[in-house]
């Protein structure tokens, strides 16, 4: 087993033996910037674009007038017992707008005769990033690729037909635009609206949530430009190109927005295409797929199981018959869909990764910071995708400075605090409608914990890299920020720190009188939260050689009021007991310390923390697809691999949409569980917390034979191993730095230094050193 070349390909293709016939059967391609849907129709071809910085709306401050006199009279009414007024004064003085919309570009259409269509067949080549699609249409055989590549920044489409054939090729779009044909192509010139006012929350399709263009002068603007190149004979009018004749056509575009590149975004696209255009095609296209595939074949999962058409696999995953097969494709899918998404240079992937169809799309597209934004990266370290994480850290620093302002303003305190919602444009205040009060809108606006467990985030990256200019640049001052705001927001009650108000995101209580509520003085979450915070930013403190600062932290820390078991013994997921409406809720929010947290599973909370689980999946939740792969990965955290296969056979079977996309229902799509059962399945093969690498501590029988490649554990090491009847077989360790590592198993190797302790095996790591060790079980 080597990392340094490609082993295999299996189940890093997907194919469908029919065209997509709508946008959640099209398939993704992406290079961070440019995203883009493709249908593969032999008749009637559609590229559905986006550009990651195009967005509704425009930068503001949503700081709230009388926010802090409220606030402090909430903190009265909530010491005092009275959760009910202090509720209704929360959602009717405290909230703000909502956040603006991820936006569409527009569709590039691609016409041509009918005829009679054989022997079709359409790709996904993850490894490659490239869509294929191949048909017989009236006796010519007819190819197209199509790739966007982040070294060129253009998307690329390659129609090649055996016999000659006609094309009329023209744009769409929703948003106001205008767009120009030549003979060489066309130009597009548009703007997004200025604003996204939403009046009705539960509908992301109602009428009453309204685009509006009243102050286009503020609004971004973007600008595209797509090159047609051919061997037939081009007509341009004022709507269409028209190609005859043509046995080979080749579509080059970009774009770009004035939010990423001001004055210039009019000219980038122009210039960056006609530099293409100069290219040769086949040099574009191998700089794209050894660019991509340096990232993609840093890892590989292998299960076994036979490859299938993704029509067959998404018919049986439907009936709920799941193969191992079915688990590698998704595996990869996830990391081929972030490395479309979140390149450097680029946006944070949003609730959509880079793909969206609607106007007002669900949630906004924008950025759900109560579990969804971090659930798009889990993957990101583990998988060997380190790369991938600029975005995050990028937005998370803008997120800051924004959240600074809200501080200040909102709070009258120093520091930095951001909320349950952002987006594009750093939105850090609770949002709401501005006007009017929404009932039972708490439970996800006052919420203020986003930043802290993105700094953890963020933190944990750093233990991947160790990247020393990362933590003392990018990562300290966002953690002096929210500390700051931590330290001077929490309320003493009886020697005990509070987060008053809080909430646990999204969920509710019945108070003794039956009232719903969702306001309290801490929850499980913010505990969990707040003990990680604290414990990454002493240990930044003292590797800064600030020992008074690190001090304050712990004794701050240890002031903070703790976790507690219900009668039943259950984690309590609010400050008090009290009965839950809905027991199947779809967060698992107070196990935050089990994952993606650790300090709950050996804690004298971990009994409790187990049963609050499995009630909470007994009753139904686990009912969307991020929902489902955040309870995989915590039932792999108890090692619970059975639970977890199981939740991964509901998932497979509920929540993906047939061009494999997770689900949220009805039929809504959001990326998280993509991304999300990549992380969750590697829960499943290795974990690492308390000090101890943990090899297949929760692996299903069902996968009990397989190997994997690439992932990357705390200090930049890489793990690969093979294993079959559930039991280790070898290990093989490519050391980043001079290190010494546990790992939980009984291992030997004739070379390496290494000793066996109560935990396993310590072994001495050098760095560059590659170290294979073979189970003592097998040895």
């Amino acid at each position: 087993m080597t990392n340094n070349k490609r082993t295999s390909n299996k189940n890093t293709k997907m194919w469908y033996e029919k065209p997509a016939s709508n946008w959640l059967q099209s398939l993704p391609a992406g290079n961070g910037h440019i995203g883009c849907m493709v249908n593969n129709d032999p008749v009637c071809e559609t590229l559905s674009l986006n550009d990651d910085t195009f967005w509704s709306g425009y930068e503001h401050d949503y700081c709230k007038e009388g926010f802090r006199k409220n606030l402090n009279k909430i903190r009265e009414l909530m010491v005092q017992g009275n959760r009910v007024q202090a509720e209704e004064i929360v959602e009717a003085y405290l909230t703000n707008r909502f956040t603006q919309a991820y936006l569409p570009v527009g569709d590039i259409i691609i016409k041509s005769q009918s005829g009679e269509v054989e022997e079709y067949r359409r790709e996904l080549d993850m490894a490659e990033g490239i869509l294929y699609a191949r048909y017989i249409k009236d006796g010519s055989r007819i190819e197209t690729q199509t790739f966007v590549s982040y070294p060129d920044d253009v998307l690329i489409h390659i129609i090649e037909s055996q016999a000659p054939a006609n094309y009329e090729i023209y744009f769409n779009s929703q948003i106001r635009h205008e767009v120009s044909f030549d003979v060489d192509g066309f130009s597009i010139l548009g703007c997004a609206p200025s604003d996204l006012a939403i009046a009705d929350v539960g509908n992301f399709y109602s009428e009453k949530n309204k685009l509006s263009y009243n102050e286009t002068e503020k609004s971004t603007k973007i600008a595209a430009r797509a090159q047609v190149i051919s061997d037939g004979e081009a007509a341009a009018d004022s709507n269409r190109l028209c190609i005859k004749d043509a046995k080979r056509i080749i579509i080059i575009y970009s774009s770009a927005t004035s939010f990423e590149k001001q004055e210039k975004f009019e000219t980038y696209s122009t210039e960056i295409v006609s530099r293409a255009s100069m290219k040769d095609i086949g040099a574009l296209r191998v700089t794209h797929i050894e660019d991509h595939n340096s990232l993609f074949e840093k890892m590989h999962l292998d299960l076994g199981g036979d490859e299938a058409s993704c029509d067959d696999r998404y018919a049986r995953m439907r009936s709920g018959e799941i193969t191992n097969s079915d688990i590698s494709m998704l595996f990869h899918y996830g990391r081929y869909l972030l490395i479309g998404a979140s390149r450097k240079g680029t946006q944070a992937a949003n609730l959509q990764g880079i793909w969206n169809k609607d106007l007002i799309p669900p949630w906004w597209c924008g950025y759900t910071l109560n579990i969804n934004l971090q659930m798009n990266y889990w993957l990101a370290d583990r998988t060997n995708l380190s790369s991938c994480y600029e975005p995050l850290v990028q937005f998370v620093k803008r997120l800051c400075e924004s959240g600074k302002r809200t501080a200040r303003e909102d709070y009258g305190i120093r520091g930095s605090v951001a909320h349950h919602q952002s987006d594009i444009w750093a939105h850090s205040t609770p949002v709401g409608y501005d006007a009017c009060k929404i009932s039972q809108s708490a439970r996800w606006m006052m919420w203020n914990m986003a930043l802290p467990w993105l700094c953890i985030q963020l933190f944990d990256h750093y233990l991947h890299t160790l990247d020393e200019n990362f933590l003392n640049i990018e990562l300290l001052p966002i953690m002096q920020s929210t500390a700051e705001f931590i330290m001077s927001s929490f309320t003493e009650i009886d020697g005990r720190l509070y987060n008053i108000p809080t909430t646990s995101p999204e969920n509710m209580y019945a108070d003794e009188a039956g009232n719903e509520l969702a306001v309290c003085n801490i929850s499980a979450i913010d505990i969990g939260i707040a003990r990680d915070f604290f414990k990454a930013y002493t240990f930044v403190c003292k590797r800064m050689g600030e020992a008074a600062k690190a001090d304050l932290c712990e004794e701050f820390a240890e002031r903070i009021a703790d976790y507690a078991a219900s009668s039943q013994g259950e984690l309590l997921e609010w400050d008090v007991e009290f009965a839950e409406p809905e027991l199947g809720h779809r967060h698992f929010s107070m196990l935050f310390g089990v994952y993606p947290g650790s300090h709950l599973i050996n804690s004298q909370y971990a009994k409790a923390a187990k049963r609050s689980l499995f009630k909470r999946l007994q009753n139904g939740s686990g009912q969307t697809g991020w929902s489902a792969v955040w309870a995989i990965a915590l039932l792999a955290r108890f090692g619970e691999g059975e639970a977890a296969y199981d939740i991964i056979s509901k998932l497979m079977s509920e929540n993906i949409h047939e061009n494999m996309f997770g689900a949220h229902p009805p039929d809504l799509f959001q990326i998280d569980a993509n991304y999300g059962f990549t992380a969750a399945v590697c829960e499943l093969i290795l974990q690492e917390f308390d000090g101890v690498i943990k090899l297949l501590p929760a692996l299903p029988k069902s996968m009990g034979e397989g190997s994997i490649r690439g992932l990357k554990i705390h200090s930049g090491h890489v793990i690969s191993m093979k294993w079959a009847a559930s039991t280790l077989i070898y290990l093989e360790i490519d050391a980043a730095v001079d290190d010494e590592i546990v790992v939980n198993a009984d291992l030997v190797n004739n070379t390496a230094d290494y000793v066996h302790c109560t935990q396993g095996t310590r072994i001495f790591l050098k760095k560059d050193n590659r170290y294979v060790f073979y189970s003592v079980v097998q040895a």
